[in-house]
């Protein structure tokens, strides 16, 4: 559009400021809002992950220094304060091998069993759940421990599920499907990983004495 004088110029921009004028504020200030806000939330996140680190290694510190009463006051710190966050699983880990070295394994299941409720990502819950598994095991909770294992995922813990599937077969005096789990457990080696020695083993075993 041509302008005869700059005083029509300014006339049709006060003509679209008070058209539009509100949308173009809340516009800007929409995206000053979401842009701070990232910005807050990464911030956050990174201070939630620094606090959540440095609570787990004076955990960590207290395990090797063996004060299990100051271990398990900051295990539950972490897990009250970061329940969502990666350093809890963590925690409840450590704590609970902590508890089966002290024979304690009612308290070892039930940080496992908090882990699993808690967990966010599919590898920290399949490796609770081997955990879990072998501490059913240990109590000969030998069915749930095998029902617990009981999955068709493919993922990088799917080997280990079948080998300790096969173990609780064995122990049940299933030899023969022992067999089956173990031979499973070979084919779901991740590419590129070499099957575990011990493994074949058990299978090179127990196909002698079949």
């Amino acid at each position: 559009m041509d302008y005869a004088t700059d005083e029509e110029r300014v006339e049709e921009l006060k003509k679209w400021w008070k058209e539009n004028g509100k949308s173009v504020i809340f516009g800007i200030v929409l995206g000053l809002g979401i842009l701070f806000g990232w910005r807050w939330w990464q911030d956050h996140q990174l201070n939630q992950s620094i606090q959540a680190s440095t609570l787990y290694n004076q955990l960590e510190l207290s395990i090797q220094q063996k004060k299990p009463e100051q271990a398990e006051a900051l295990s539950q710190q972490i897990k009250n304060q970061f329940e969502n966050h990666a350093y809890a699983i963590y925690a409840v880990l450590a704590m609970a091998k902590v508890k089966q070295d002290a024979n304690d394994v009612p308290a070892a299941q039930a940080y496992l069993q908090w882990g699993l409720e808690h967990a966010k990502t599919p590898e920290l819950k399949h490796l609770l759940t081997i955990r879990l598994a072998r501490v059913l095991l240990s109590i000969n909770e030998d069915d749930k421990a095998y029902d617990l294992l009981d999955t068709t995922e493919n993922t990088p813990f799917a080997s280990s599920f079948e080998e300790l599937k096969g173990d609780i077969l064995m122990k049940k005096g299933k030899p023969e499907q022992a067999l089956l789990a173990y031979q499973k457990a070979t084919l779901m080696v991740p590419d590129g990983t070499t099957i575990n020695p011990a493994l074949q083993y058990k299978i090179d075993d127990l196909s002698r004495s079949q």
